[in-house]
């Protein structure tokens, strides 16, 4: 297949240093996933320390800075709220009325989903080993609230199903010989985009109803989609295993690459600006990993913003209060030992 040449279009705009807050905690490792509350009250992040144990901790924000300290999220089980001994915890995504649902295992256990009140540290599963076993993984919740999409092994392969928290239901959507991966609802909640692990690399298809549409393939890996409006970005590697874009696609079989060299989220889909405009992205260039990326997803035009950090990645946008706050994690200039957590207000930096 002929590879996607890049192109942005229009204006490069080159602003001047930014000047992050960091989020300090009490845990030890490095910093991923930030993720926003839709009204920018909450931050959740994760906490790895490359022995076996990630953590997921959730504060409280305010005009952009932290009002109390993180607090960990406690998975029933554990031994306590500082010492989990290579539990698991993350990949959280936040329901419409505030709650944030994600993986979690004790050490040994399988994956479940664990739902976690803000200001609380006790979660409790989401969907009973009753309803479906295995271990479950990739949550995505409906636009309405009432629906959680979800991957489960219970059938020896990854399969979609859906959790209806009106009727307390578990519905397999698709049966099929290869895994599926990272749901994702469109707006209009009717129908999802997904990735499937395919003869070593991974297509998006899109499901209606149970029928399963094949929307684009290529060479490598097309991953993690997400909604946009109408517009499907997702993050490519078709240049070369470790060279990853972010491309775009309103038609089946259509792709336009609109951002190139970005650094890959450790489990994150790319991020979107609330008003659906922009995705937000790092690069892997070393020349160029202090800055934060804003693309509009036409392709049309990029904004630069310095943020005064080394490796600045994973970033999370969101508006309260009238101001726009970016959440990513970088490391300090000198003398880094894990990558921290950093709030910048981008309010007087957008167009």
């Amino acid at each position: 297949m002929k590879k996607t040449r890049f192109l942005i279009a229009g204006l490069m705009l080159g602003l001047g240093v930014a000047h992050a807050g960091e989020i300090r905690h009490s845990g030890a490792g490095h910093v991923f996933n930030p993720t926003w509350s839709p009204d920018g009250r909450w931050l959740a992040f994760e906490i790895n320390d490359y022995e076996g144990t990630n953590d997921l901790y959730v504060v409280e924000m305010m005009s952009g800075a932290a009002k109390a300290s993180p607090t960990k999220a406690q998975l029933p089980g554990a031994r306590s709220s500082f010492s989990s001994g290579g539990s698991m915890a993350g990949a959280a995504v936040w329901h419409p009325q505030g709650a944030l649902i994600f993986e979690g295992s004790n050490a040994g256990g399988t994956t479940r989903l664990f739902l976690l009140s803000p200001g609380t540290q006790g979660a409790s599963e989401l969907i009973s080993t009753a309803q479906i076993k295995g271990d479950l993984s990739w949550p995505s919740i409906s636009p309405d609230g009432r629906r959680v999409a979800f991957v489960s092994d219970v059938s020896g392969s990854g399969d979609i199903h859906v959790w209806d928290r009106g009727t307390n239901t578990v519905t397999r959507m698709l049966t099929s010989p290869f895994s599926e991966m990272a749901p994702s609802f469109h707006g209009d909640g009717q129908k999802m985009a997904y990735s499937r692990k395919n003869r070593g690399g991974e297509d998006l298809f899109v499901l209606e109803g149970t029928s399963a549409r094949p929307w684009v393939g290529g060479n490598g890996d097309q991953s993690r989609p997400v909604y946009a409006g109408q517009t499907m970005l997702f993050f490519s590697n078709e240049r070369g295993e470790d060279q990853w874009d972010i491309a775009a696609t309103t038609a089946v079989g259509s792709k336009k690459v609109i951002a190139r060299n970005v650094r890959l989220p450790l489990r994150a889909q790319p991020n979107v600006s609330p008003d659906g405009q922009w995705v937000v992205y790092g690069v892997s260039d070393p020349e160029q990993s202090h800055k934060i990326f804003l693309t509009k997803i036409d392709g049309s035009r990029t904004i630069r913003i310095n943020s005064g950090k080394v490796a600045a990645g994973e970033p999370s946008m969101v508006s309260a209060g009238g101001q726009t706050y970016l959440a990513f994690t970088a490391l300090p200039n000198a003398g880094a030992d894990w990558r921290q957590l950093h709030v910048l207000d981008i309010t007087n930096q957008l167009p």
